[in-house]
C-alpha cells in the first residue's frame, strides 16, 4: 500500500485506484487521477510506452514474440528483452554420464546432451578461480575456428589436497567452437605424514620440489617416465598453500596387460599461502615427506 507497511491485492486495468490501492506496476499499469476528490483515486490505466524494431517488424509495448524457437522476447518501452527456451545449463560429469557431449535432434530446436562411453574423451566440468596462469604444452589448438571468440575458464581446485586427484575447467578451444569440459589429473602434494624439514622459524613453505625422481600412478598405471615434480609446501599458522602458477603436459602411464594411455597432468610452477582454506583442512596442516619414489593415489 502506500504506506509501504501491508501487502495489497495489486488493482487492475480498469479498477479504483489510490495511494493504498496501487495499480499493478508489473502489468504497465499506473492510477490515472480525476480531479473530483482532489485527485486522491482514480482509475488504472495502461502506459504507453514505445514500440519495438526488432528484424523489420514493429513490436507493441508489452507484446511478447519469438525471433526464433530458442529465444522469447519481449518488447518494454522501446526496449528488447529475451529469454532462452533452451535450457543451456552444462551438464556436469559424474558416474552414471562421465563423458557428456551435446547433439542436435533431428526435428527439435534444442540441442540435448547425451552420454558419450568413449574412454579417450577428455573429460571437464566447472572451474573454480583456485589456479592463475596456465600454459598448456602438448595439445594441439591450431585447429580453432576463425571466426571463434575463444573462452576458457580457469582450471578448478584439485580435487584431492593430497595424492593423485583431478581439476576440470570449461572452454570453446576446439574446431567446432563449442563450450566443453575437460579434465587433467593433479597433485597437490604426496600424502606421506613424516616430519618435513622447514626453515626455522618459517610458518608456510610454498613450494617444494620433490628430491627423487618419482613414477606417478593413476588407476593401477604406472607414468612410463620418471618426474621430479614440484609440491605446494604446509602451513603452522592455520593457512593453506595452493598452486598460483601451473602448466599442463601429457603423461604416459603404463597399465596391466601392456595397454599404453596418455593423459593430461597438472605440473606446478609456483604455489601461494592464504587463508581462504576448504572447510575440512586437516591435510594441509600435516607435515610433508617428498622422498618416497612412488606417488600413490
Amino acid at each position: 500500500d502506500g504506506c509501504s507497511c501491508c501487502p495489497v491485492c495489486a488493482r487492475q486495468r480498469g479498477e479504483s485506484c489510490s495511494a493504498l490501492l496501487p495499480c499493478d506496476e508489473s502489468s504497465g499499469l499506473y492510477c490515472e487521477r480525476g480531479h473530483d476528490d482532489g485527485g486522491a483515486s482514480g482509475i488504472c490505466m495502461v502506459l504507453e510506452g514505445d514500440n519495438c524494431v526488432f528484424d523489420g517488424m514493429i513490436y507493441r509495448n508489452g507484446e511478447t514474440f519469438q525471433p526464433s524457437c530458442k529465444y522469447q522476447c519481449t518488447c518494454r518501452d522501446g526496449q528488447i528483452g529475451c529469454l532462452p527456451r533452451c535450457n543451456l545449463d552444462l551438464l556436469l560429469p559424474g558416474p552414471d554420464c562421465p563423458f557428456p557431449r551435446k547433439v542436435e535432434v533431428p526435428g527439435e530446436c534444442c540441442e540435448k546432451w547425451v552420454c558419450d562411453p568413449k574412454d579417450d574423451v577428455i573429460l571437464g566440468g566447472f572451474a573454480m578461480a583456485a589456479f592463475r596462469q596456465e600454459a598448456t604444452l602438448g595439445i594441439d589448438v591450431a585447429d580453432s575456428s576463425a571466426n571463434c571468440i575463444e573462452q576458457t575458464t580457469e582450471w578448478s581446485a584439485c580435487s584431492k589436497s593430497c595424492g593423485m586427484g583431478f581439476s576440470t575447467r570449461v572452454t570453446n578451444r576446439n574446431q567446432q567452437c563449442e563450450m566443453v569440459k575437460q579434465t587433467r589429473l593433479c597433485m597437490m602434494r604426496p600424502c606421506e605424514n613424516e616430519e618435513s624439514p622447514d626453515k626455522k622459524g618459517k610458518k608456510c613453505v610454498r613450494t617444494k620440489k620433490s628430491l627423487r625422481a618419482v613414477r606417478f600412478e593413476y588407476k593401477n598405471c604406472t607414468s612410463v617416465q620418471l618426474y621430479k615434480p614440484r609440491y605446494c609446501g604446509l602451513c603452522s599458522d592455520g593457512r593453506c598453500c595452493t598452486p598460483h602458477n601451473t602448466k599442463t603436459i601429457q603423461v604416459e602411464f603404463r597399465c596391466p596387460q601392456g595397454k599404453v594411455v596418455k593423459k593430461p597432468m597438472m605440473l606446478i610452477n609456483t604455489c601461494v599461502c592464504h587463508n581462504n582454506c576448504p572447510q575440512s583442512n586437516n591435510a594441509f596442516f600435516q607435515p610433508l615427506e617428498l622422498t618416497s619414489s612412488e606417488v600413490k593415489i
